[in-house]
């Protein structure tokens, strides 16, 4: 494997589309049967459409520059990546085969994930973004493409490429800027330091929250120590992380740290890393993301003191990327997660999500961060009422409430949301309110029921609706909620 990379990938045998197929059956004659280059090439040529030796000994040449041959006239052998791929055919591991080798790889996926794209349109990106090296082979974006398409990540229709989800989620991983960590690995500082590209001082502190350019919250590390101050309890999936505060200084005081991890948990917006340093080793085990499911600020009867107790769930996601997905999913409708609107229109959202689609961490993410995509929307204020309380603990005294309701599959989508206070948060989904396309409050016609007259008070209000009009309350959410509690269509 050269160090320079290659302008063109070589295509393989089956046509665009089939090449790992094709390959994942080479590549088990190869290990099977041990062949020479003549004895595979004629292999080659009984399964596949080729005929040309000198055409065949170019692929299996290319196969070898990207790591997963190794060719001579005697032998031709699984190189250790090859190997590793035949044992569970990952396409990322073709895909990193491939894009450290030859150069435009991951920037057609850049393109196609701002949408679809002929292959001269991809070709134009990859010549943009490499014009030091003269990328301009008219046959390049194909093969490019053909390579894409066998790995699942492009679809072609009627001459244009896009992206199929597994390719949108990779797409995502490239741009992020979350950095490459391994879960059970452990990380020296100074690598952390690399991976994040940051520094974080004489050391890492329990709770790190971490701005970016703009100064907003970008994700925040969280650090436990064995011989730790705090007595951490973090045996399970759940566990309990002390604020921060040490002892000596008395009550834990709302700190920007402790306000960060406050703020997630009224609902989780940016990654959280867990790291977990042994009493005896100067280095972090990353334990992997993590959520707050639960915030208090309780009494601790051994350090005789008030601390805040963070209820941390581990979430089974392999990269930030994910999370982000899933966190942009409820701000854009559900596009990001690959949800779709009624008939493809933006502006008439389906009213609920297939919940099967999602794993249970999937849906704890998209559920919290709804949550706080709404509070933000309203400002952390009624929508009804426009109080706003905060607990001893700091947390804001508002929730998120789903219009078409969450237990009949209602969607995590802003649009789907408002933010209420507990009691006219109840008295929505109990159907004593609705709200009207105008944004106007309706009551129920009971005056024979405890309570209407103090809700009847509100009739013919005007509830207060975000400035961004993608937040505000969508009409189809809210006209399911009227036909759902019997009031008159409006």
């Amino acid at each position: 494997m050269g160090s320079e990379k290659r302008n063109i990938a070589v295509r393989f045998f089956g046509g665009a589309g089939n090449y790992t197929d094709v390959l994942e059956h080479c590549f088990t004659f190869v290990l099977t049967e041990n062949p020479d280059e003549a004895t595979l090439c004629e292999w080659v040529k009984s399964n596949t459409r080729a005929t040309s030796d000198d055409g065949i000994r170019d692929r299996l040449a290319f196969l070898e520059s990207i790591g997963l041959l190794t060719v001579d006239e005697k032998r031709v052998a699984l190189a250790e990546r090859g190997i590793e791929w035949m044992v569970d055919t990952d396409p990322k591991l073709l895909f990193d085969a491939l894009s450290e080798n030859v150069r435009g790889f991951e920037t057609a996926l850049e393109a196609l994930f701002d949408g679809p794209k002929t292959d001269a349109e991809l070709g134009a990106a990859i010549a943009d973004d490499h014009p030091d090296v003269g990328w301009s082979d008219p046959s390049g974006p194909a093969q490019h493409r053909g390579w894409l398409q066998s790995l699942g990540y492009v679809e072609r229709s009627d001459g244009t490429n896009s992206l199929t989800d597994s390719g949108r989620d990779l797409a995502r991983r490239l741009a992020s800027d979350g950095p490459d960590l391994e879960r059970g690995e452990f990380y020296t500082q100074l690598e952390l330091e690399a991976a994040f590209d940051t520094s974080f001082g004489s050391y890492i502190k329990g709770i790190s929250p971490r701005t970016d350019d703009d100064g907003a919250l970008s994700y925040i590390i969280v650090k436990a120590r064995e011989d730790g101050p705090y007595g951490d309890d973090l045996e399970g999936d759940r566990f309990t992380y002390i604020g921060e505060g040490v002892p000596s200084k008395g009550d834990q005081s709302p700190t920007g740290a402790n306000k960060a991890l406050l703020g997630q948990a009224e609902g989780s917006t940016v990654p959280i890393y867990f790291f977990y340093q042994p009493a005896d080793s100067g280095e972090l085990r990353y334990e992997g993301l993590v959520a707050v499911v639960d915030a208090r600020y309780v009494f601790d009867d051994d350090q005789e003191r008030m601390v805040y107790q963070f209820a941390m769930e581990r979430l089974e996601l392999d990269h930030p990327a994910e999370f982000e997905t899933l966190a942009a999913s409820v701000a854009d409708g559900g596009r990001a997660s690959g949800v779709e609107t009624v008939g493809g229109d933006d502006s008439e959202p389906a009213l609920t999500d297939d919940e099967t689609e999602f794993t249970e961490t999937q849906r704890r993410v998209r559920s919290s961060a709804f949550a706080s995509r709404v509070k933000s929307a309203y400002d952390s204020r009624c929508a009804i009422c426009g109080t706003s309380r905060e607990s001893p603990a700091g947390t804001v005294d508002i929730e998120a409430a789903h219009i078409y309701p969450k237990r009949d599959d209602g969607r995590d989508v802003v649009q789907n949301g408002l933010a209420l206070c507990r009691l006219h948060h109840w008295a929505f989904d109990a159907g004593w309110l609705a709200v009207s396309d105008e944004y106007r409050i309706l009551v129920a016609d009971r005056p024979d029921l405890e309570g209407y007259e103090e809700f009847s008070r509100l009739e013919g209000e005007t509830i207060t609706v975000p400035a961004l009009e993608d937040e505000r309350p969508h009409a189809k959410f809210l006209a399911a909620h009227r036909e759902r509690y019997g009031f008159e269509p409006v």
